[in-house]
């Protein structure tokens, strides 16, 4: 499908395994979802709108569908892949650092 606005298609290079993912395979999670949300890889194609971003680049964030070759996120939940990270290093981010600044800024209230 063609992009819209604010979309990276992206080529999975690897994923990251959550709990949510098994619910969904043993049938568990409630509602309709697709496995896998987070990931890394080399952006394919940008919609036209999309900034800091170009074809070539590694990147990694909250990717839906992960688990498949291909897949197409919101530009504002990808970042590059810091030098030195390896895809599978990247791809075990952004999930575990989401929860733990959930549980730090918004349920503890840490504030600097």
């Amino acid at each position: 499908r063609a992009l819209a606005a604010g979309e990276v298609r992206i080529a999975v290079r690897a994923a990251g395994l959550n709990f949510r993912d098994v619910l969904i395979a043993l049938g568990m999670y409630p509602g309709e979802a697709s496995m896998g949300i987070e990931g890394a890889g080399v952006v394919l194609e940008v919609g036209a709108d999309v900034s800091g971003l170009e074809p070539g680049d590694r990147v990694f964030g909250l990717l839906p569908d992960a688990f498949g070759a291909e897949c197409v996120a919101d530009r504002r939940l990808v970042a590059r892949v810091p030098e030195g990270w390896s895809f599978v290093e990247a791809a075990s981010v952004p999930v575990v650092f989401l929860t733990a600044y959930y549980g730090l800024v918004d349920l503890a209230r840490v504030r600097s």
